[in-house]
């Protein structure tokens, strides 16, 4: 009996083979190089509009890796692997019937896909924008603080009405009292004196 030896090349055609399936009426090594084509000049248009409209080497930077990171896949041959999953997708579609978990997971997934294409349009905040913030919060936080506290010192100064029996009427304002007069009080018989001698009796 011969002892049969793998062959490696032979192996790799045979790993290939499973995968040999068409997609687009094309196989999917071609449709493979056809989505790295166009996840590449993707890339390019994000890179060039990018950079035409704010200048920021950020957005260069990152056109650059969405640009390189399909050919690296491609190169490897991982997108092929890519090109078979939306394959496998497609046909789990076809084959699966539409429940209600299956609608409830589509409609949850399309709210993500929704809620991240619109958080990508919202303006990347900076750090000085976000220090900004972060003080204005805190300035809010203290105001509402004091705010409380001097509600709480009022309440507390405020003098208690108590429910059981009429209120009592408030306490009449003492009457100012005549200023003393700086002239000196005649002595009673000067007075008395005083009258008899103007009706003549002496």
């Amino acid at each position: 009996m011969g002892t049969s030896h793998s062959n490696p090349r032979f192996t790799a055609k045979t790993q290939q083979s499973q995968y040999a399936r068409t997609m687009f009426g094309m196989s999917v090594h071609t449709t493979a190089i056809i989505l790295a084509i166009v996840l590449a000049v993707i890339g390019l248009g994000y890179l060039l509009f990018g950079w035409l409209r704010k200048r920021s080497w950020r957005v260069m930077w990152r056109g650059i890796g969405f640009i390189l990171m399909p050919l690296g896949l491609l190169i490897m041959g991982l997108m092929d692997k890519v090109v078979d999953g939306i394959n496998a997708v497609v046909n789990w579609a076809k084959a699966t019937y539409m429940t209600t978990d299956v609608l409830i997971g589509l409609i949850v997934a399309a709210i993500g896909l929704v809620l991240y294409l619109i958080g990508s349009f919202v303006p990347h905040v900076t750090g000085e924008e976000a220090s900004k913030r972060r003080e204005e919060m805190r300035e809010r936080k203290l105001a509402t603080l004091q705010g409380s506290r001097a509600t709480a010192s009022s309440t507390d100064q405020t003098v208690a009405i108590p429910s059981d029996g009429p209120t009592p009427p408030p306490s009449p304002a003492p009457r100012p009292q005549p200023a003393a007069s700086n002239v000196p009080a005649m002595p009673d018989d000067k007075e008395i004196d005083d009258i008899l001698k103007r009706h003549g009796i002496n």
